[in-house]
């Protein structure tokens, strides 16, 4: 019995030690895949370190380790946050005297990016108690984190369409990589990547990730070429070239010179001169050891830059320096309603003084947000959040639009993207209310007399087809004063007889403009009379009784007067060149700067020629069309060369020629292009200005009198 007892109690003996030996082991084991996977994380080498915390959930899939490491690996270095929650929520559940900090505020980041914000907001509620300064975990962003879920609890609207929308551009230049800082010009996109250019390119050591190059894509008709590496003329063929990592960082609005950042520094490269090497911005500019980007305004006289510069306010700060006598100006701090203890970055001057820029320190939905402020009066105004869809609880950076258009460029690191920092395309349009800035000759007020009351009158706003669909807001006045109407169309009542002025504005949204569009007219409507007319009408009428009245003291006889009545056929002839040289007309065609609709001081000598001419022979009147170049969309095109024309006629009106000696004004768009400068065309500027015109059709109105009548 005693040798049974002691041969039994030895097997056990035995096996419990062969069970303890493998949980040794197994434990061993685990602890060195875990011990590879925090040295693979300390090299940045996040991939591998995902892999050895996988092998180890393959084992134990409930192991606080691997679990907690893959979590933190996922949301805090490669920003795959609803990846990382279920790992997160297990590791939370395994230990949770253990996840005090780290894990509960990895949590709530992932929950917050995923937008689930109050999800997000328990979890930092769970954290704050825990982030005290002095713990290695501490955050200073914590309490932003905060404030920017309840910010987005309180703002859940999402703009229109029509206002603003986003797409992502695709797989053909948005990677697993980072991509960003994408701008649009001479019809190609220029972005900066972190992607692996070859076999033997190695990670920078920093994040994990390649080092930044820039990269140039051909755009036509929405599509995106392959894109191929663009480099600077220093670093092109420069093998002891000591940085040659660059980036883009915005492009000037007459599309001849880009700014990249090199080093810390901001740089100017000539896209006019491949030869030319980048030049170094002046001190002015670079007035730190870290200028990250810059954007120019449309005239060229007024730059914003991003800095981490000591005077600043904390982090990157936004600087304002304009041009005196040619040189850039000692910069100037913007003030703290802009500036934050926190980033602001990615500057983009666009229309009207207006400056949107990035910030993760102001009121936003999450990460950095898009705010908007203008130039007004030499101070700017209080920024704006631009809101849903545009901003995310995510990262969102780099807006730039296309230079005079509604449609650009911007980087989102949001759920749903390629992976990273993905480059988007944006619409947005400023909803702000515009004023006009005088008459449009395309709209008119037309008034109709009603049907039982001679004082009541149906009042209309007549616009082209092709704005109609677009106009949001009517707003009418009658001798200056505003009436509630808000619709094209209206019958309207006045007290008494006598001369009124009404006016009309149409607010109207456009596909391709950066803000809404302002357009007015007015008229003159005699009540008592019922013809609508304006002002030159009742000129032309007061003088027609003038000469009646003093035509019957002329006459001396109590006989009625018998009129004549003329019937006349018209017949129009478009002038050929031979007849408009005879004719001494001036053919210089006026031409447009990009993207511009101003009449140009080259154009007005001939303007002025024909407009003297015109005066002189009444039998004259003309056809204006405009047209563009090929950049930009058909739609773009279209809307910008019918503002030219109609700059143009306004032109012409101004010094004096009649509103009906212009039969009509026509936008052609890049419609007729006189070259071959067509789209995905490689042509110089001056071939493209070619295009940007304005061409004339004169006519001779030719009367030829028929019957007579007596009557």
């Amino acid at each position: 019995m005693g040798k049974y007892k002691t041969k039994t109690f030895m097997k056990k003996l035995t096996l419990l030690l062969l069970v303890m030996s493998m949980i040794i082991a197994s434990c061993s084991q685990e602890k060195k895949l875990i011990r590879k996977a925090s040295n693979s994380v300390e090299r940045s080498n996040f991939e591998e370190a995902l892999g050895y915390y996988d092998q180890v959930l393959a084992k134990n899939g409930n192991s606080y380790f691997a679990n907690a490491g893959k979590g933190v690996v996922l949301s805090e270095y490669i920003g795959r946050h609803a990846e990382a929650i279920p790992y997160l929520e297990k590791a939370l559940t395994q230990h949770p005297e253990k996840t005090g900090m780290k894990i509960n505020y990895d949590l709530g980041k992932s929950y917050h990016f995923v937008g689930n914000f109050p999800r997000a907001l328990y979890f930092y509620g769970a954290t704050e108690k825990y982030n005290k300064v002095g713990n290695p975990d501490y955050d200073m962003f914590l309490t932003k984190r905060v404030a920017d879920c309840k910010y987005a609890l309180e703002h859940p609207e999402i703009a229109s369409a029509e206002q603003q929308s986003i797409a992502n551009i695709g797989n053909t230049i948005n990677t697993p990589a980072p991509e960003y800082g994408a701008v649009y010009t001479r019809g190609k996109l220029i972005f900066t990547s972190k992607r692996k250019d070859d076999d033997k390119e190695k990670k920078n050591g920093l994040d994990g990730r390649f080092f930044d190059a820039m990269y140039v894509s051909k755009v036509n008709d929405g599509n995106y070429s392959p894109p191929r590496r663009f480099t600077s003329p220093d670093v092109r063929g420069n093998d002891n070239f000591s940085q040659p990592h660059e980036s883009v960082v915005s492009v000037s609005p007459d599309a001849k010179t880009l700014y990249i950042f090199r080093a810390g520094q901001l740089y100017d490269v000539d896209l006019n001169d491949s030869t030319k090497s980048a030049r170094k911005l002046d001190n002015d500019i670079n007035i730190s050891d870290l200028q990250s980007h810059a954007s120019l305004s449309s005239d060229g006289n007024m730059m914003i830059f991003a800095s981490e510069a000591k005077r600043g306010m904390g982090g990157l700060d936004l600087y304002k320096t304009v041009k005196i006598d040619g040189k850039w100006a000692n910069a100037e701090l913007l003030d703290n309603s802009i500036n934050t203890q926190f980033n602001e970055d990615s500057p983009y001057l666009g229309a009207n003084n207006t400056l949107f820029f990035s910030s993760n320190g102001l009121p936003g939905y999450g990460g950095y947000d898009i705010y908007k402020t203008m130039l007004v009066d030499g101070r700017w105004t209080t920024p704006q959040n631009v809101g849903q869809p545009i901003n995310s609880p995510g990262d969102d950076t780099y807006f730039a639009l296309n230079a005079g258009s509604s449609n650009g460029y911007y980087t989102s690191v949001r759920s749903g993207g390629q992976g990273d920092m993905d480059i988007y395309k944006v619409h947005y349009t400023n909803m702000e209310m515009p004023e006009c800035t005088g008459m449009d000759p395309l709209f008119a007020v037309a008034a109709t007399p009603g049907v039982n009351n001679p004082m009541s009158y149906v009042l209309s706003l007549e616009a082209p087809s092709q704005s109609q669909t677009n106009i949001r807001s009517y707003n009418w006045t009658v001798n200056g004063g505003s009436i509630s109407q808000n619709t094209k169309q209206f019958e309207y009542t006045f007290n008494t007889p006598g001369s009124y002025t009404v006016g009309a504005k149409a607010v109207a949204y456009c596909d391709t403009c950066p803000s809404l569009m302002a357009m007015c007219s007015e008229k003159v409507i005699e009540i008592g009379n019922p013809v609508f007319v304006n002002t030159d009408s009742i000129k032309r009428a007061n003088d027609l009784a003038t000469t009646n009245k003093n035509s019957k003291n002329k006459n001396k006889t109590d006989a009625p007067l018998k009129t004549k009545t003329v019937k006349t056929t018209t017949s129009e002839v478009v002038l050929n060149e031979t007849q408009l040289k005879d004719l001494n007309w001036n053919n210089n065609t006026p031409l447009f700067d990009l993207n511009k609709s101003e009449v140009r001081e080259d154009a007005k000598s001939a303007l002025n020629q024909n407009i003297d001419l015109l005066k002189n022979k009444t039998s004259l009147a003309v056809n204006i069309n405009g047209y563009a170049d090929s950049r930009g969309s058909e739609a773009y095109n279209e809307g910008l060369s019918q503002r030219r024309a109609n700059a143009i006629k306004a032109y012409m009106m101004s010094k004096g020629v009649s509103k009906g000696r212009i039969i009509k004004t026509t936008g052609y768009g890049e419609n007729n292009l006189l070259n071959n400068c067509d789209d995905g065309v490689e042509c110089s500027e001056a071939e493209h200005q070619v295009n940007r015109r304005v061409q004339f059709e004169v006519i001779n109105i030719i009367k030829t009198p028929g019957e007579i009548s007596l009557k």
